[in-house]
């Protein structure tokens, strides 16, 4: 019985890692900032996206993705 609870809880871990990553990417399809490097989006440089980052939880969610990966 042990042993399966830690296989589900290596599973759910995996499956949360995959989650956040995955969430990562959606963020960046909202998320948009540019600083020049791109030519498709206006240019702004407002720290807009340094604050939308903080409200949307991506510094949390980066440092729960470094403690579950190691």
């Amino acid at each position: 019985m042990k042993d399966k609870n830690w296989e589900r809880y290596h599973n759910t871990r995996e499956l949360l890692l995959k989650a956040i990553e995955e969430h990562f990417k959606s963020i960046e399809l909202v998320n948009v900032y540019n600083n020049g490097s791109r030519t498709d989006i206006p240019l702004n440089t407002s720290g807009d996206h340094s604050l939308m980052n903080e409200s949307m939880g991506t510094i949390e969610m980066k440092k729960l993705q470094e403690r579950l990966s190691k």
